[in-house]
């Protein structure tokens, strides 16, 4: 774009958004924290590079949640991780895109496997497509547990991934904080009120809810995930690792400029967000991994992946 161009068009965003703190946060997220945060290394996990036979991802998962909900005394060890990823995009593009993993299945709830690494595994379930619940506008766990037995007993001699959504948002238990719940007239923060909020976070950042109830709303979520995949233990043989990709933010502030954050923006190195569990089940019984090759999964319309994403709060 030409220079003048570019002012123009500067100029006119900053006119119709001058009011909106959340305009003018993303900004500042976007043009000050980011890239600083990103030229800062630090010691993440390689999940491909770890030992294990199933790994089980707990979508949006912090590591404070997991220790508030989980019994850990269930595990032979713990302890938090550095996750590569502070949301799902970009935790997924640093592990699995670049790579072939003719020896791992993935399980995935989370469209942003296919979009991203859908040439990456020996297969793909993509139960986010397949297994969706229309009513509750997620994956449900009891259904990627379903795939997941299909998955180990078609391919016993395969690592596992597992990706539950939970607890990613939309909180099962919870539809009064789900975006259909407020109403244009309660929103008065900006240009843009009738596109929000898109979810509980953003509903935070506007005072439309507490940080209590989004709390109490996430941690039953994490509560319905995890049960269902130790159940799923159950049915597997081999090491497995309970973890997560991400975390969730609920307002804590960010360096160098100490604006609170919602959510799991991008390229964020906040504990919150990558501050993630690393739980450890082991087993005497390991399973003979071979490596096979890996499969290209067919390409999806851009249109349904656009609308599951919306219903997961992908705005």
């Amino acid at each position: 774009m030409n220079p003048v161009r570019a002012l123009k068009s500067a100029y006119s965003e900053v006119k119709d958004n001058y009011d909106d703190p959340i305009w003018i946060r993303d900004r500042i997220t976007q043009r000050v924290v980011r890239p600083i945060h990103r030229i800062y290394p630090n010691d993440t996990i390689s999940i491909m590079d770890e030992d294990w036979d199933t790994l089980l991802v707990l979508d949006a998962c912090r590591a404070d949640l997991f220790e508030e909900v989980a019994n850990l005394d269930r595990f032979d060890t713990y302890q938090r991780r550095t996750s590569a990823g502070s949301m799902t995009r970009e935790w997924t593009q640093r592990n699995f895109a670049s790579g072939r993993f003719g020896d791992t299945v993935y399980v995935a709830s989370n469209p942003y496997t296919s979009t991203i690494a859908s040439d990456s595994f020996h297969d793909l379930y993509e139960v986010w497509r397949s297994g969706f619940d229309d009513e509750e506008r997620t994956v449900l766990p009891r259904t990627v547990a379903q795939a997941a037995k299909e998955a180990y007993d078609e391919y016993p001699n395969k690592r596992l991934i597992v990706h539950f959504m939970q607890p990613h948002y939309p909180f099962i238990s919870h539809p009064e904080l789900r975006y259909q719940s407020w109403r244009p007239d309660e929103i008065t923060d900006g240009n843009h009120s009738d596109e929000r909020p898109h979810d509980p976070w953003q509903a935070l950042q506007m005072g439309l809810t507490d940080q209590e109830s989004v709390w109490n709303a996430y941690a039953d979520n994490l509560d319905r995930g995890l049960a269902t995949a130790l159940d799923l233990v159950n049915y597997l043989d081999g090491k497995t690792v309970v973890t997560s990709d991400h975390g969730n933010m609920l307002g804590e502030r960010v360096w160098p400029v100490p604006i609170r954050l919602y959510g799991h923006p991008e390229g964020i190195r906040h504990p919150a967000l990558v501050d993630v569990p690393w739980a450890v089940i082991e087993d005497d019984e390991r399973r003979k991994i071979t490596d096979e090759g890996v499969t290209t999964v067919g390409d999806v319309e851009e249109e349904i992946i656009e609308n599951r994403l919306r219903d997961l709060g992908y705005a």
